[in-house]
């Protein structure tokens, strides 16, 4: 998997806040703390809601949904089927069944 950097500008009061956390030792750097932050956030959010909500909106294929769920292909058609969501059958486009395949090579 590629790893690509992101930037991130925090200013104001977070910056102070942040710089707070450093100085008292809960961590080394601004990086280490943004990180601890983000994967929080992740912890609240329920990777197979935002599957099938990215799914029904089409920005996502059955197998990228089940991959970024981390459950089967089999279940994931079953948890679009609980939820009334009707899977497409087939590809809808040529960058789809590329991403389909990348995904796919990556569970193995």
């Amino acid at each position: 998997m590629l790893i690509m950097p992101t930037t991130v500008e925090i200013t104001g009061d977070l910056d102070e806040k942040l710089e707070r956390l450093i100085l008292a030792g809960h961590y080394a750097t601004k990086s280490e703390a943004v990180r601890d932050a983000v994967r929080h956030l992740l912890a609240f959010y329920d990777m197979v809601d935002i599957a099938v909500s990215l799914y029904k909106q089409g920005k996502l294929s059955v197998a990228a949904a089940a991959y970024i769920s981390g459950v089967s292909l089999r279940r994931m058609m079953e948890i679009l089927a609980e939820r009334g969501v009707q899977p497409a059958m087939g590809v809808e486009s040529q960058e789809m069944l590329k991403a389909d395949y990348g995904t796919l090579r990556r569970v193995k």
